[in-house]
């Protein structure tokens, strides 16, 4: 017999469940705290043991000629533009790397530092991946603008000199780009003026030849002066903007931001590996997971805060858990059928709620006016005590019983001639676990035990055993055997699909009959829970 809700279809896979997203966090949450913590902290710890990365910076401009004035302008000579690209080329080319150490060499670095940033720079070139020196350029379509050098080392004098020496570099790189075909022409007209001076000394003094040489030599006088003077006035197209100055605070390594920056991926990893294991778990969200595997579902009770086991009772009666339990009530009467069916009630493994479940089941029932026996039977974490008033209650023998005195299920099931239950109140009977242990479980599987849960269960509208959870303990199976069905308690978010097959294919081969299941602690903001929408004012 099933008791469903409208709205517990199974949702789409598609779907995100806010909910069951912070539920499967929470329920990580040391993990989730924890390995970002120590990656943060191994990361800060590495970080400042790294040798500190200094970095300067130096800009270069890159412009037009000023044409505004002629006789400026006609008198010097300008490099030409220089296209996309070419000073990153010119900087990272052995020409500029050699020109960079002879500077650095003469510096005040020490050898040692040199030799570094020489390897360093060489090593960049045959692999041709530079990090030592960069260029940033911020350029217009006429490639005007300007371009940042940047340098690193491991002290902040290594990277000013270094940054310096390149700007450097390259400035006189532009330079001699500039004055390249001035000194051809310079040397070309030179060679003329040697050939016509040896051409002068071989002609005869006042001839026609030697008056048109003389001519000719003047004008080559004037055009290697004017040469000489555009060589010496030539100007590149690159000018120096802003110097290189010594950093105060290395680039790298910086352990705050790098462990921040660590915890943060390892956080994001580990909330990443947290929701896919939840996911491929399959856990049971509603009450369509259950019926998916063919497992009927009783009803669900919705997650209670703060609530003790001594009040899970009056909860049932009159409080939070009235109407669920009535649902579940309802339900187990027309699957249980007869009077004195004996109902064992267990989870796949602690903590799902069972005995709770089991606690409200029995006071539902007490509240229909049925009999009820409790027999805890989970002897080796047994809590039933613990859901009722026990001490000061009188005690009633059971069936079979001559003696009233109180026993607990041990001593019940070792003499039931002498077996007794603590009377609760309201119809309901309470035989306590008492002693725990191997020794009182193996009393499970001795000969006659479910002819005495049927002689007690005479008495009774319905008998409820707790039992030890069916993943961790066989005697669940055991009890199950001998009883006429079995009662799952299934925990919302937290019972994974493959946990209830496991359990329905063992109760399948050891023959304890599943009744249906009971969907335990459901979100009240959840789909599944649909008993909220109805509330009842009891009469008094």
């Amino acid at each position: 017999m099933t008791a469903l809700g409208a709205d517990s279809a199974p949702r789409s896979p598609a779907d995100i469940d806010l909910v069951q997203v912070y539920a499967a966090l929470r329920r990580r949450w040391p993990a989730l705290l924890l390995i970002p913590l120590l990656v943060g902290g191994l990361t800060f710890a590495l970080a400042r043991r790294q040798a500190p990365v200094f970095e300067a910076s130096t800009s270069l401009m890159s412009s037009m000629p000023d044409s505004s004035n002629a006789i400026v302008s006609g008198a010097s000579l300008t490099a030409s533009q220089l296209p996309q690209g070419a000073v990153d080329e010119v900087i990272h080319s052995r020409g500029t790397v050699t020109r960079i150490d002879e500077l650095l060499s003469d510096s005040d670095l020490s050898p040692a530092t040199v030799e570094t940033i020489r390897s360093d720079l060489d090593n960049e070139l045959a692999m041709e991946r530079f990090k030592r020196i960069t260029v940033r350029s911020k350029l217009d379509t006429n490639q005007r603008g300007v371009y940042e050098l940047r340098a690193s080392a491991g002290t902040p004098d290594a990277a000013q000199l270094l940054a310096s020496s390149a700007a450097q570099a390259l400035l006189e790189w532009d330079l001699r780009r500039a004055q390249e075909g001035v000194t051809r022409a310079r040397r070309t007209l030179q060679q003329q003026l040697d050939n016509i001076n040896q051409r002068l000394a071989a002609t005869t003094a006042g001839s026609v030849e030697h008056q048109s040489l003389i001519a000719a030599r003047g004008q080559l006088l004037l055009n290697l002066s004017q040469t000489a003077a555009f060589e010496e006035g030539a100007r590149g197209n690159l000018t120096l903007l802003a110097e290189a100055n010594a950093p105060r605070v290395p680039v790298y390594p910086r352990p705050v931001r790098t462990a921040g920056l660590a915890a943060l991926v390892a956080l994001l990893l580990t909330a990443a590996a947290i929701l896919i294991g939840d996911a491929l778990r399959r856990r049971i969200q509603h009450a369509g997971d259950l019926l998916a595997v063919g497992v009927p579902v009783l009803g669900e009770l919705p997650r209670l805060r703060r609530i003790k086991r001594n009040e899970v009772v009056g909860a049932a009666r009159s409080g939070e858990l009235y109407e669920s339990a009535g649902f579940v009530r309802v339900n187990l009467s027309m699957a249980a059928g007869e009077r004195g069916s004996i109902i064992a009630v267990s989870s796949s493994r602690p903590g799902e709620g069972k005995s709770s479940v089991t606690a409200a089941t029995a006071s539902s029932l007490s509240v229909a006016g049925k009999r009820v026996l409790i027999i805890d039977l989970d002897l080796h974490r047994p809590t039933q005590h613990e859901f009722w008033q026990v001490m000061g209650r009188p005690s009633v023998a059971l069936p079979g019983s001559h003696d009233s005195r109180q026993t607990t299920v041990v001593q019940a099931l070792e003499n039931p001639y002498a077996a007794s239950v603590v009377d609760l109140g309201g119809g309901v009977h309470l035989l306590p676990a008492g002693e725990t242990g191997r020794r009182a479980a193996s009393l499970l599987s001795a000969e006659g035990f479910g002819q005495i849960l049927r002689e007690w269960a005479t008495a009774y509208d319905v008998v409820l055993i707790d039992t030890p959870p069916l993943l961790a303990l066989s005697d669940g199976y055991v009890i199950a055997r001998n009883a006429d069905g079995l009662v799952l308690v299934v925990e919302s978010q937290e019972t994974s699909v493959p946990e209830v097959e496991q359990v329905l294919r063992a109760a399948q081969s050891s023959g304890a009959p599943v009744i249906g299941a009971v969907l335990n602690k459901v979100r009240r903001g959840g789909q599944s829970y649909f008993y909220s929408a109805y509330r009842y004012t009891r009469a008094t």
